[in-house]
């Protein structure tokens, strides 16, 4: 990307991912999702949340596949895999263990086995710290044996995908470590890089602004309107739009040119994001074990996501805004 761009569309996109997260996440009560208390399922609130689920996590993990292949291959970081696993370590394990002990404590539904399956919702830490690990393992192995060319980041894309499979079907059932996890976003990693290895970023197709509303359709068609499909088939489909979907926002906000101004809130925000994830999920589980307010969300199903959703983002903004300023809090949040 070039320098004067500033990485608008990655701080776009990772604002963006970092709503729907919220979003989704204002919506896993109304979707049974929320198995930690009696959640209620609506079957509107359900739909929307599936299709939230499928888009912003991998939007997440897509932005650092092309941020780490942006880095490593045109400005030669990363190279040394020590490098890598203590730079994410500190970001994502000392997060992980800092709020994740605490809620093993607190929460009655935590165990200390589940540290290593993923506590909470703070798994997405310990998985992406799987992912760079992978990618190291691969890094390593890039350097040694075989030239990373595209068509091997293909065959990685489809190996990662058919082994999440296998893997999350007959193989590890508890996830330890977050392994399925790991593999499941894996390609949408891999993609990310490629994308950053093919200068995805700088072209700008027309084609990429007619076909993204239809692909945004699409992927809502198929959640809302499942066709008749075995199942795997059907969520490769939705993962493929998914994938197509994060790919042709990089291309059509890498025409963005934000003003100062605007960039430096986006930026705020982006920066903030570990924070406002780690303590979103935090403020949610406070609400629904409150007795008053979980009833007052079950009985109002109807504005429920539009009142959680300020709770879930503004308060955990703020916090992280502190958190941030203070040397050694921010390392609680990925600082």
């Amino acid at each position: 990307m070039e320098q004067s761009k500033r990485f608008e569309e990655i701080s776009i996109m990772r604002v963006l991912a970092m709503t729907m997260i919220v979003a989704f996440h204002s919506l896993c009560f109304y979707s049974g999702r929320w198995v930690k208390v009696d959640a209620i399922n609506i079957p509107v609130w359900n739909k929307l949340s599936c299709f939230l689920d499928l888009i912003d996590l991998n939007m997440f993990v897509f932005i650092s596949g092309y941020l780490y292949g942006y880095l490593y291959i045109y400005r030669n970081k990363y190279r040394h895999p020590s490098e890598v696993i203590r730079i994410k370590a500190r970001r994502l394990l000392i997060p992980y263990l800092f709020w994740g002990i605490p809620m093993a404590i607190i929460w009655p539904w935590n165990t200390w086995s589940k540290l290593f399956y993923g506590i909470g919702h703070l798994w997405f830490l310990l998985m992406l710290f799987g992912v760079f690990t992978l990618t190291v393992l691969l890094q390593l192995l890039n350097s040694q044996r075989i030239r990373f060319t595209s068509k091997v980041g293909i065959s990685l894309i489809v190996t990662g995908y058919v082994l999440g499979l296998i893997f999350s079907k007959y193989v590890y059932a508890g996830d330890f470590l977050c392994i399925n996890k790991v593999l499941y976003y894996f390609p949408a990693f891999m993609i990310g890089y490629l994308c950053a290895k093919l200068r995805v970023g700088w072209m700008l197709p027309n084609w990429a602004y007619i076909i993204t509303p239809f692909a945004i359709m699409a992927l809502f068609a198929f959640v809302w309107y499942p066709i008749p499909l075995p199942y795997t088939l059907l969520q490769l489909i939705r993962l493929l739009l998914a994938y197509t979907i994060c790919i042709e926002l990089l291309i059509i906000l890498s025409k963005t040119i934000l003003s100062d101004r605007t960039h430096k809130a986006i930026q705020q925000i982006e920066r903030l994001s570990m924070g406002l994830y780690i303590f979103n999920q935090m403020m949610m589980d406070i609400v629904f074990t409150t007795p008053v307010l979980h009833r007052f969300f079950e009985v109002h199903w109807m504005i429920g996501p539009f009142v959680l959703f300020p709770i879930g983002f503004f308060p955990p903004l703020l916090l992280s805004y502190i958190f941030n300023k203070y040397k050694y809090l921010k390392w609680t949040i990925g600082g």
